[in-house]
């Protein structure tokens, strides 16, 4: 008997745990609030979902120190771009990024290879799950639904939000363009 008893709030424990964790809905509107990390400086980083759609997702951004702009990502790069954008933006103007580069988040072939192989390729590296490692990023009281997964050598590390519609980059850390961010944020 109370070994059952043990199973059943050990199981009541874990459904709660997995309860907890919270994965947003993306819509026209959502706000990113990031901190960037590059050259020893520390910069405050606001991305706006401006335009959401399947032929093209725009992402208004808000950088402080350099201005704001946007960045407009069309269908193919939403679907197999394999390149992150980390080149400093123009302030004032709309760019529109290439069909190898997507800005904050996955392409659908990289969410596509993260589901069914447990790893994809983003800026020349694989990237894999770590085996064992729990789901989530903590920000701020929040955790947020997250995959976490590592370059070769374990050297860049990514949270990924565990959202099929809107695989956003949450946490970058260890970049090899010299630019890290952390979310600390999300309305």
């Amino acid at each position: 008997m109370k070994k059952v008893l043990f199973a059943l709030f050990l199981m009541s424990a874990l459904a709660t745990a997995a309860q907890d964790k919270i994965n947003p809905v993306v819509k026209k509107g959502s706000k990113f609030i990031y901190t960037l990390y590059t050259g020893g400086n520390t910069i405050p980083f606001t991305a706006v979902v401006d335009s959401l759609g399947t032929e093209y997702v725009k992402i208004a951004w808000n950088i402080e120190g350099i201005g704001t702009g946007g960045w407009v990502m069309k269908k193919k790069s939403l679907e197999t771009a394999t390149h992150g954008y980390w080149s400093q933006p123009t302030a004032g103007t709309d760019e529109d990024l290439g069909d190898e580069t997507t800005v904050l988040l996955l392409s659908k072939a990289q969410w596509n290879g993260l589901q069914q192989d447990k790893k994809f390729v983003y800026n020349d590296q694989t990237f894999t799950v770590k085996q064992g490692e729990q789901t989530g990023l903590k920000v701020g009281s929040k955790t947020l639904d997250a995959i976490q997964v590592e370059g070769p050598g374990g050297t860049t590390r990514l949270w990924i939000l565990n959202n099929a519609g809107f695989p956003a980059l949450l946490k970058v850390e260890g970049n090899s363009h010299g630019v890290d961010l952390e979310l600390t944020n999300i309305e």
